[in-house]
């Protein structure tokens, strides 16, 4: 009986107990929806019951500690079918007899000999037959709803008994209490009787990216102190999430590891005609090896034997390893996956496939497709007979191909593709996008292992939007358009059986977004001018040049300003423009066509759920590869995805349904205890995280969940400077969290804290849904900093910034000093015999030097570096102190008004009578920095001081004069700023 009583106790919630349990075998059933009824007399021939008739008598008790009212109930449980819970005895609640005054039990025993003996007639013990009949709680008519089972055990059945008839006493007691109240009777078992259960897509179609990743608070409704919002969708949300997240963690075993290679090829309407391995593979090309392929017709499918097996339409799966490695973090790897450098997935995006004109009002044919599989295989060489070809689908030019291992092959199922046109009218496939969504089950590595792996869903889109610079907006727009049309037909099991269900490709686990196009990618351009960006490419002595020009990507304006692709993410971009090539004479001196401005048009984006884990290990082009304009771009990831027992994360998530469902109808009852609501942060400072905990319980006897809220629906929740974690959370009966607050000054809201008072005070609210509010008090002091300041207002300093009284404690606007005080420090420390260290302004910074030479500046404090025999990496951290200092300044060092003079000047002398213009305070710290600049660099160990002057200049320029790239008026050249600050350091 000890089974039984666990597997009940599974279905109930900490405010219910439980009295007596028995178990029965069903003999008829009276259903009241109905009105039909079920008989059953007959046992199989083994003499055994069927799963399907068993029921767990279970007698429920629920004691109310606002009204001390208790009261109790018969719940009829049935097991689970085994395929719902991988063989474990996991009960149902079938019925809900509440213990009424009119509710009874009917007793007769059962005549020996009948078929229903769960003995042998000759050692047959006393049996029953128990008819239940319900009270008339629900108005039904009598006898509706009345239930017959048959059991042997008398002992139980007697518990059984004894138990309803004290319940039945305490509900005659309770009427007398509740003749002067109003609670609802039997409030308690909604949670059990109602229709309420996991939605039939819950695990089976993954949450929609976009939401997911969003933090949970911002995804809950409007609210404020008196004003609440809307607490039952809000509650709902919270639980769904917290379901979501605790059933994946109790059914991890670990983590499966896929290596993927992605590929994106705008092959400009060609055959193929060179060797694709490095990109293919990822593999560098032998030294003297030839790049170049027989011609076309010798690859074609037809005579790929020649080359190697033809794995098209062959499938001969390897054995599969019975071995595994552990990683840390406790991860399901198969031996092969590190040492074999090969993808286990590997997919490939075409672009500009056919340009026929034909081709982009009708076009069914497979040659192209066919041309390039057969040379991607080739590429793979001797490689190529472990592959198989898993989908792939064409519109028009554009191709998308999944290619996977043999081994793991079976791994992948429920495939879908889809496509959407965005060229003409928005429908012919010149532009648009192509995808395909698989099913990843990991394999079962471990011996013995009795698991039912649990899917993954990875989605892949290789897309071509509008070209030329002119056509950003319409770029976004056709993304968005994308977004809405690529969908995908999965059938889902449902009541009715299988049903169609249209899913987007955001609802993934994982979705990776590729793609590439003739004077186009995804076609986003470089907002910069064509001299600009050719010239900086070209350089050598740009330190930063690719940075500088991804600065005026348009994709990634486009996802700053979330235009288009938001929440996606893009490895650093260390290689050259992909488009766009040219051959002969029209070239310049990298190969780019003189008539088209060079860039990053061929792009890989990624976007993923909480539960994978993502490493890019490349982002590379493939320049030697130049049978198209463009450039093929790979990018290789090791994806880590959940190894998870599908039937255990159901079971645990249906578990944890029960018990916190409904709680809009119990919230009301909940109770939280903060363990102090006064929280002092102590002395906060600039980019130094400091953190105090609280405590929070739930000491009533239902789950319930709270969220923070602003004072009003304008406010933010909390100061930029703090963080709250978590900000909303599920907590069960008698459950303790802890909420962590994190004071933490960067840039941006030290800007704001210089110009306040230095002693904070923060009210948070934290609401309880459907309860009450509490408020917790915040304070800290904070510490001013010279960093995220004005020039203007650093000069009025009448001391160390830290010595302020108030941010007003200034000097008169008509007594400043030349320069602030913290550059000057900075610049004649370096200044002092310490200034040609090798890779000053470039070699990474030690972040704790840094801090120490930071506190010094806002205290006033000597530095604690002597000047004689100092360590390499003290220089190197001044250097990063000071372009640090000046780029956080409020405001650059030269207005951004005066950024488009500065580049016309075409001579020194031109260049330092601008300096008239400048404001008092930029004049005195332009001289001083240049000077200091000018000084390293004719006493640099180079060849060429001039050279030197050119690699500081690309650095300092930008953050001089620094601008806004996200401003609508056109970009001031990055080239003209180093010319200019070029006068003063060359």
């Amino acid at each position: 009986m000890d089974e039984s009583d666990d597997a009940v106790r599974a279905l109930l919630r900490s405010s219910e107990e439980l009295k007596a349990v028995l178990d029965t075998l069903l003999v008829e059933s009276y259903d009241v929806d109905s009105t039909t009824t079920f008989k059953s007399t007959q046992l199989p021939s083994d003499g055994k019951p069927e799963a399907q008739n068993t029921r767990i008598l279970a007698v429920i008790s629920h004691k109310d500690n606002w009204s001390l009212l208790e009261e109790g109930s018969v719940f009829v449980c049935r097991l689970r079918p085994a395929s719902e819970n991988g063989g474990s005895k996991e009960l149902e609640i079938q019925r809900v007899f509440p213990i009424t005054e009119d509710f009874s039990i009917a007793i007769a025993q059962a005549r020996r000999g009948i078929d229903l003996s769960i003995t042998p007639a000759n050692n047959q013990p006393p049996s029953f037959n128990l008819t239940i009949n319900p009270g008339k709680e629900d108005g039904s008519e009598p006898g509706a709803g009345r239930l017959t089972l048959f059991t042997h055990n008398v002992k139980e059945l007697r518990v059984l008994l004894k138990e309803c008839k004290e319940l039945q006493k305490i509900y005659d007691t309770n009427e007398m209490l509740l003749a002067s109240r109003t609670e609802a009777r039997f409030r308690w078992l909604l949670p059990y009787t109602s229709k309420h259960d996991l939605p039939s897509t819950f695990g089976v179609i993954p949450p929609d990216l976009r939401f997911i990743n969003q933090p949970l608070h911002a995804r809950l409704s409007p609210a404020s102190a008196g004003l609440p919002g809307d607490d039952v969708a809000d509650i709902e949300l919270i639980r769904d999430d917290w379901i979501r997240i605790q059933a994946r963690e109790a059914s991890r075993k670990g983590r499966r590891r896929l290596r993927i290679r992605l590929g994106t090829f705008n092959v400009n309407g060609k055959l193929p005609s060179q060797d694709l391995a490095s990109w293919v593979s990822g593999l560098a090309p032998a030294a003297n090896a030839s790049t170049t392929l027989p011609p076309v017709q010798q690859v074609s499918p037809l005579s790929l034997g020649e080359i190697s097996r033809n794995p098209f339409d062959t499938y001969e799966s390897s054995p599969r390893s019975t071995t595994t490695t552990l990683l840390a973090g406790d991860v399901y790897v198969p031996e092969h996956v590190d040492s074999d450098p090969y993808p286990d997935l590997l997919v490939l995006g075409f672009q500009e496939l056919d340009l026929s004109t034909e081709a982009l009002i009708y076009s069914t044919s497979t040659v192209r497709e066919d041309a390039w599989c057969a040379a991607v295989f080739a590429a793979l060489g001797e490689k190529a007979i472990h592959y198989r070809k898993l989908a792939s689908r064409q519109l028009v030019g554009m191709l998308i191909v999944v290619i996977v291992k043999n081994s793991l092959f079976p791994c992948f199922t429920h495939v879908h593709t889809s496509t959407a046109g965005a060229g003409i009218l928005g429908v012919m496939g010149n532009k648009g996008g192509t995808a395909i969504q698989v099913t990843f089950t990991p394999p079962v590595f471990l011996e013995g292992e009795a698991l039912s792996p649990g899917p993954t869903t990875l989605t892949f889109v290789n897309s071509h939007l509008a070209a030329f610079d002119e056509m950003y907006d319409k770029r976004n727009s056709d993304f968005q358009d994308l977004s809405r049309r690529l969908t995908f037909e999965l059938e889902v099991l449902d009541a009715t059986g299988l049903a169609p269900l249209l899913t987007s490709a955001y609802e993934s686990d994982a979705l990776f977004w590729m793609g590439g196009k003739n004077f186009k990618y995804l076609n986003y351009r470089v907002d910069l001018s064509d001299t600009d960006v050719r010239s900086i490419l070209a350089s050598d002595r740009w330190e930063v040049r690719f940075d500088t020009l991804l600065r005026y990507d348009q994709l990634r304006k486009a996802i700053r300003t979330k235009k288009a692709f938001v929440g996606f993410s893009e490895h650093h971009i260390t290689h050259l423009p992909t488009y766009r090539f040219s051959h002969g004479a029209m070239t310049d001196g990298l190969g780019f066509d003189i008539k088209r401005k060079p860039a990053w048009t061929d792009r890989v984006l990624y976007m993923t759920a909480p539960t994978v884990q993502l490493q890019q290990l490349s982002y590379t082009s493939h320049p030697h590869i130049t049978m198209s304009d463009h450039r093929p771009v790979a990018a290789d990831f090791l994806v880590d995805v959940d190894f998870y027992d599908r039937n255990a994360h159901d079971a645990t998530a249906r578990k944890l349904y029960r018990a916190v469902d409904l709680l809009e109808d119990l919230s009301d009852r909940t109770s939280l205890k903060l363990e102090r609501t006064n929280v002092d942060m102590g002395d906060i400072h600039y980019r130094r995280a400091t953190s105090q905990t609280i405590r929070l319980q739930n000491t009533g006897k239902v789950p319930c969940a709270y969220r923070f809220i602003p004072l009003d629906l304008e406010a933010e929740i909390h100061p930029d400077w703090l963080r709250i974690e978590p900000m909303q959370a599920m907590i069960l009966p008698d459950e303790i969290i802890y909420i962590t607050l994190t004071a933490y000054v960067d840039n941006e809201s030290a800007t704001k804290l210089n110009l306040a008072a230095k002693d904070l005070e923060v009210t948070l609210i934290l609401h309880t849904i459907m309860g009450k509010d509490h408020f917790i008090s915040v304070t800290a002091q904070y510490q001013y900093t010279c960093f995220a300041n004005k020039l203007s207002r650093l000069i009025r300093l009448p001391g160390p910034i830290c010595s302020l009284a108030s941010p007003d404690d200034l000097r008169p606007e008509d007594h400043p000093i030349n320069a602030p005080r913290e550059v000057m420090r900075l610049v004649n420390w370096m200044m002092s015999d310490h200034a040609n260290v090798d890779g000053l302004f470039i070699s990474p910074a030690d972040e704790s030097i840094v801090d120490t030479i930071r506190e010094c500046l806002d205290t006033g404090e000597d530095f604690p570096f002597p000047l004689h025999e100092v360590d390499p990496k003290v220089p190197l951290a001044f250097a990063a102190t000071l372009l640090h200092l000046l780029d956080s300044l409020i405001e650059p060092v030269v207005p951004e008004r005066l950024h488009s003079e500065c580049v016309q000047m075409t001579s020194r002398d031109e260049a330092f009578e601008l300096l008239d213009a400048f404001p008092a305070p930029s004049v005195n710290v332009w001289i001083s920095v240049t000077a200091f600049l000018h000084f390293i660099c004719q006493g640099s160990s180079d060849s060429e001081p001039s050279q030197k002057a050119e690699r500081i200049a690309s650095m300092f320029a930008p953050v001089l004069l620094r601008d806004d790239v996200d401003s609508p008026l056109p970009p001031v050249s990055p080239l003209g700023k180093r010319d200019f600050l070029l006068y003063f350091i060359s």
